[in-house]
């Protein structure tokens, strides 16, 4: 499993998470939280501890932060965190902004463990990926937009369409 660990917090505030191993995520991860930039700006921050990532995104206040495979890379796990942003967001609102500790982590623990299962076991997951694949299967028209203009009128070169407006 890609992703191992997930939570969503308001400043040092852990309002929901989910384990999906026996470690010591939810420490390292209460340092990931201390450890981000000061000042409430939105971030995308990585940090590394042994073969995992601990990939963090903070957006208005509300941070997203899962632990990862390093071999998952950065792709994945940040689709995921902004994924799990829009539905916390979406779900809680205004509400989140003054919760207490692990008030959401009845309802949205599970949330955390559907998405984690989801971003690390199901290929359709990767849009890059999947978008790929659909182009090399012909399944998508790369061809650039305006192509299908009306090939009658290509065999007029642009230079002469300046002849056929009056010339004062």
């Amino acid at each position: 499993m890609a992703i191992l660990y997930a939570l969503v917090a308001r400043g040092t505030v852990v309002l929901t998470e989910h384990s999906a191993a026996a470690t010591n995520a939810g420490a390292v991860a209460r340092q990931v939280l201390e450890r981000l930039p000061d000042g409430g700006a939105d971030s995308h921050v990585s940090y590394t501890q042994d073969r995992y990532v601990f990939h963090a995104k903070r957006t208005d206040g509300i941070t997203a932060l899962c632990m990862a495979d390093d071999a998952a890379g950065r792709r994945i796990p940040f689709a995921f965190l902004e994924d799990i942003h829009g539905r916390f967001v979406k779900t809680y609102g205004r509400a989140a902004l003054t919760a207490l500790a692990y008030a959401m982590n009845d309802e949205f623990s599970r949330v955390l463990s559907q998405q984690m299962d989801y971003y690390s076991n199901d290929p359709n997951a990767d849009r890059i990926n999947r978008m790929r694949g659909e182009i090399s299967q012909g399944g998508i028209d790369t061809s650039p937009p305006g192509n299908n203009i009306c090939r009658a009128c290509l065999h007029v070169p642009w230079v002469h369409l300046a002849y056929l407006y009056p010339v004062r």
